[in-house]
């Protein structure tokens, strides 16, 4: 439970008040006692007074028994006094005179009586320096003679009223004087807790950014007079403070704008430089591809994979340069699925194997015996392949004879996890001890000069380094001068279990089909009577002539468009009825997205079965897919497009037509 603070005022005030109250019942006790004291005292004196006054006026009235005359002397005191009551008794203390107020009884218990004796004093005669005395025989002893006495008595009621109203009178001058003492105690704890509290509203401004300056409290103690000066000071400089973090936050806004703006430019060049550069390069790929089916000679053939190869590797640059791009963003999204490690190891190996044997290097891949006959795990399969093509990529070139070895171990942890220990070694020339720790950094080589033995653009290992990082890995690099290099590298996958299909284990394409959360949901395969007609909607001409030969290898008529809008027109209006449609993403007049739209609006309105339409654009960007799929499209593949991707994509959607292209 939480106690509730007390306001400084009030424990001012409980500070004051507490010893005041204390003091006002101590002195209200001591003084009243000592008053109560003092009342009793002067009652009784005064009463033995009266008695002791009394006692010589009644001598004569006693000696001559002249009762008249002592009931006069009794009745007159008893008148001028407060006493009760008076009895004069003589020698043998018989009563000879009574007098008492209101006819009270003597007997009572309810009074306080007071002694004195009358006595009866000698007259001094001169004779012989002696002295004669008149004695009436009653008196045996020389000097006073006692003749009787007189009884004095007060009420005790009469003390009482005194001591209620020594009472009464204290206790009232006390709450007054306690009274006037709360007062000035309120007032001092008010000018005591004023400037405290103007002080903690102060502080309450700056607080709630209000930086003002406090007011000055007039009659205030020197140290809080100090603390206002000091709070003043405070606000003055936090207003200075404020003003500067504004004018950063400006600047830091208009850096941060300047930066994302620079950002967009930048995501917007690359998107712009992909579609610029992976458009001629489907065109001449796909021509490639298809000169590569006519008859050649030897030499033909020679100068044609030279040409493919070379474009290939400019594609690859670009791929490069995207896919790092997309790491330095933070926009590259690793998929989760199964595959089988051995069989990606092998098969990444194998497509190097001819590169090796070309430059008479020997090639060799060694895999733990603790490695399991199926060995299948879930991870990003094309990740794991562009860094060991990476690895092996940086061997190759590197190394002018001797051979290259990839060695792979299984380590199995606690779960399903299971890491992959690999180790890339080549006989090459090393890397020289001072260029080690950099490289790993971007667009740096070992040898930067211009008559520099190696060519390439030095993005290579940072972006396998990048790609390892970002899969939960770690690489590092042995390596001795002259005698080759070693690298090293380890990642995690969690355990899959064994399928009957294996899955693909990768693709150049940065999408193919859906996402890896959404179902595909292929057209039923039906057997084509009628030769598949296919719409091809793409702007460039020679990626036009590309994907209508391809299509037609595959069994297809085609029709070709040159824009979205041209394309919605042909479907909507046109006299055919299309199988398949490609269709091109960014195009003048109407892209593709929103042709795409437009037709799956006219198929819902028209209650058709949707068309098969694949994506192909050279936008290989994050979000492209997305993009796609967002707007209805069926699948997606990204520029160039190889012939064998695309009839495995189509074949996804419909059953490819029975031509003897699906055979090679």
């Amino acid at each position: 439970m939480i106690r509730r603070k007390r306001p400084l005022n009030r424990q001012l005030l409980l500070l004051g008040t507490v010893p005041a109250i204390l003091m006002f019942f101590v002195l209200l006790v001591f003084f009243t006692s000592v008053r109560l004291d003092d009342v009793r005292r002067d009652l009784f004196r005064s009463t033995q007074v009266v008695a002791d006054n009394l006692a010589p006026a009644v001598e004569y009235a006693v000696v001559s028994g002249n009762r008249e005359a002592l009931q006069q002397i009794l009745d007159r005191t008893l008148k001028r006094s407060e006493v009760a009551w008076i009895r004069v008794r003589d020698v043998t203390d018989e009563s000879v005179g009574m007098a008492s107020r209101n006819n009270v009884s003597p007997e009572s218990d309810n009074f306080f009586v007071f002694h004195a004796e009358i006595l009866q004093q000698p007259l001094a005669l001169e004779n012989d320096n002696q002295l004669d005395w008149f004695e009436p025989g009653l008196s045996s002893y020389s000097g006073a003679l006692r003749i009787g006495s007189v009884e004095v008595a007060v009420s005790s009621s009469r003390l009482t009223a005194q001591r209620q109203e020594i009472i009464f009178t204290s206790f009232a001058v006390a709450v007054s004087v306690l009274i006037v003492t709360l007062l000035i105690i309120n007032q001092i704890a008010h000018r005591i807790s004023r400037p405290i509290q103007n002080l903690t509203a102060n502080v309450k401004k700056l607080i709630d950014g209000r930086y003002e300056a406090p007011e000055k409290s007039s009659h205030v103690a020197e140290e809080i007079s100090e603390l206002e000066h000091n709070l003043g000071a405070l606000a003055s400089h936090l207003s200075q403070l404020r003003a500067s973090r504004e004018r950063t936050l400006e600047a830091s806004e208009q850096a941060r704008e300047r930066a994302e703006s620079a950002s967009r430019a930048k995501s917007e060049f690359l998107a712009m430089m992909s579609h610029e550069l992976r458009t001629p390069l489907n065109g001449v790929l796909g021509m490639l591809e298809l000169v590569a089916d006519e008859p050649m000679s030897e030499r033909q053939k020679d100068y044609m994979q030279t040409a493919r190869r070379a474009t290939e590797d400019l594609l690859t640059v670009i791929s490069d340069i995207l896919d790092y791009s997309r790491v330095e963003r933070g926009t590259l999204v690793l998929e989760h699925r199964s595959f089988g490690l051995r069989q990606l190891i092998e098969n990444c190996i194998a497509t190097h194997r001819h590169e090796c044997e070309v430059k008479g290097l020997e090639l060799e891949a060694r895999f733990s015996q603790n490695w399991p006959r199926e060995g299948r795990v879930r991870g990003d399969a094309g990740r794991l392949r562009q860094v060991l093509a990476g690895l092996l990529d940086n061997a190759i070139k590197f190394t002018e004879e001797g051979h290259i070895s990839v060695r792979c171990e299984w380590l199995e942890v606690e779960g399903e996890s299971i890491y992959l220990s690999c180790e890339v070694r080549d006989s090459g020339s090393g890397i020289p001890a001072e260029y080690i720790s950099g490289i790993f950094n971007s667009f740096e080589q070992v040898d930067s000069s211009s008559s520099r033995r190696y060519g390439g653009t030095g993005m290579g290992l940072a972006l396998v380094q990048r790609l390892i990082e970002l899969m939960g890995g770690h690489i590092r690099v042995d390596t001795d001068l002259g005698t080759g290099s070693a690298f090293y590298f380890e990642l995690p996958f969690s355990a899959a279990e064994s399928e009957g299909s294996s899955v693909p284990l990768a693709t150049d394409a940065p999408s193919q089909g859906l996402g890896s959360g959404e179902t595909l949901n292929p057209a039923p395969r039906t057997d084509l009577q009628e030769t598949p007609l296919a719409l091809v909607v793409e702007d460039n001409e020679v990626n036009q002539r590309v994907a209508c030969a391809l299509l037609r290898r595959f069994g297809f008529k085609t029709i070709s468009a040159e824009n979205g809008e041209v394309a919605v027109n042909l479907v909507t209006e046109g006299r055919h009825t299309y199988n398949l449609i490609l269709m091109d993403c960014q195009m003048p007049v109407m892209d593709g997205y929103e042709a795409v739209r437009c037709i799956r609006a006219w198929e819902s309105a028209q209650e058709r079965e949707p068309l098969p339409i694949i994506a192909l654009t050279a936008d290989a960007l994050p979000g492209t897919d997305h993009a796609c799929r967002s707007a209805g499209m069926n699948d997606y593949l990204a520029k160039p497009v190889r012939k064998d991707k695309l009839r495995n994509v189509i074949n996804r959607w419909m059953p490819m037509p029975d031509t003897g292209m699906d055979a090679e």
